[in-house]
Order: structure tokens, then sequence, then C-alpha cells
């Protein structure tokens, strides 16, 4: 079966504080992402984000983003398929990204720490629809969590994340021990730093594209980044604090 790349970790606002979507500054990180070959992006923007709905509606709904396309129920831009998704600050502060439908991730509860692991595993179950939990870069300072072990009731993959590649071992070390997939996330909040680490999944021939199905359905996820990818991701950090001060 063909291969299909996803940076699953993607923002497209500078920041939680910025009030609607800046378009032009959206399809700069697609058209990056178009560049680089990558077949999908799932934005997992922070939902507690003033702009979180703005954002989202916008892209899945109101179709602001000019260029894109609908086609099969597939959101496209240059050949990328995007995802609607979310970051979630958990009530112990770790991170994790919720993968599911535009209807599903609407109901959410928006406010930051709103959520324990058990709670939102247990608020996605009773939607009663396909989802997929992916806990975000676990091992950074003041994200991590005391019982590593309860990851394994709740969350299907370990992100491996293109800011703390230096802690590569531990990510991977803790996704055997728990029997869980890997993912790969650029966690970009500029053009620069799309793709820096992303997901490599299999997905059968028979559909073309990528689907957000595909995706949420997909076993055996890995990840995959380039030596250049710190360098990336210390890029994309001074460009953002350029620009918001």
């Amino acid at each position: 079966m063909p291969k299909k790349s996803v940076d699953s970790h993607v923002h497209l606002l500078l920041s939680k504080k910025q009030k609607v979507p800046d378009w032009d500054s959206v399809r700069r990180v697609l058209d990056v992402a178009a560049l680089s070959g990558l077949d999908a992006l799932c934005i997992t923007e922070h939902i507690e984000a003033n702009a979180y709905q703005a954002l989202i509606e916008g892209l899945f709904v109101d179709e602001s983003l000019e260029g894109s396309s609908r086609e099969d129920g597939r959101l496209t831009y240059k050949g990328v398929a995007i995802f609607p998704g979310a970051e979630l600050e958990l009530a112990n502060r770790c991170n994790v990204g919720v993968h599911a439908g535009l209807d599903v991730l609407m109901a959410l509860d928006r406010e930051a720490g709103a959520y324990t692991l058990e709670g939102i595993h247990t608020a996605l179950v009773q939607k009663g629809k396909p989802f997929k939990l992916v806990v975000h870069h676990i091992f950074w300072p003041g994200k991590t969590c005391d019982d590593l072990k309860e990851l394994a009731q709740y969350v299907d993959a370990i992100e491996v994340p293109a800011k703390d590649l230096l802690n590569v071992e531990k990510y991977v070390s803790l996704a055997e021990t728990l029997r869980l997939d890997t993912t790969g996330g650029s966690d970009a909040h500029t053009f620069i730093q799309v793709g820096a680490c992303h997901t490599v999944f299999e997905a059968p021939e028979t559909v073309r594209g990528c689907t957000a199905q595909q995706w949420i359905a997909s076993k055996k996820t890995s990840h995959f980044y380039t030596e250049q990818a710190p360098r990336l991701v210390a890029m994309s950090n001074i460009y953002r604090q350029s620009l918001i001060g």
C-alpha cells in the first residue's frame, strides 16, 4: 500500500490571543505544505484560542480560504488535504491532539483544563463517532503527566515533536513500552516549521488522495524527520517572535 505523509500537528494562528484568522498567513503555511510534498495537514489549533471557531468554520464551513476546494467531501488546497482537529490542554496541563469530525470538535468545551484525559476520552466515546487521540510533546517541561501508564488506556499514539528531537529516544521508548504508535508533528505556528516532523502511514490504493477517515482509522503510524528539523524550528521561533513581539 502507498504511504501517506501527514503533518498531524499544525497551528494556523500565531497566538491564542489572535482575534481573527489571517488568511494570507494561512495560505503561506499551506503553500509550504504543498511544496514539501505532504499529503495532508491536521489543523490542531489550540481549542481555547480566541479565533479557534472562526478559523475552523472559515476553513470547513464558510470556505474562506481562497484557492481551496471541496471534492468527495474533502477540503484540499494545491493537492494537500486539510483535516479539522484541536489541541486541548488537559486539567494536568498535558496536551492532546483531538482528531474527529467537525461536529464533534465544535461540541467540545473550549476552556483550558476542562477535561482530564479520561474525561475527554469518555466525551468522545459518547459522541459515537470515530476519533483519534494523540498525546503531544509529553516530555516538554510543564506538559508531562504523573501517570504515563494512563496514556495506554486512552490515547492512540505518542507524538514525536519537531521541537524536542533531542528526546526522540524517550518518546519512542514510551511508545514501545505502552505498545502505542508514534506520530510526527511539526507543531508549526509559521510556514517555516510546517512538515519539520510528520506522520507516515499506509493507505489503500483504491482511494485517491488522502482522507480524514484514513488518518483517524490508521494503524502502525510512524514519525519522520530530517536533520534540518531543529534549524527550521529555531528559524520559525525567531520569525514568530518578530511578528508577535
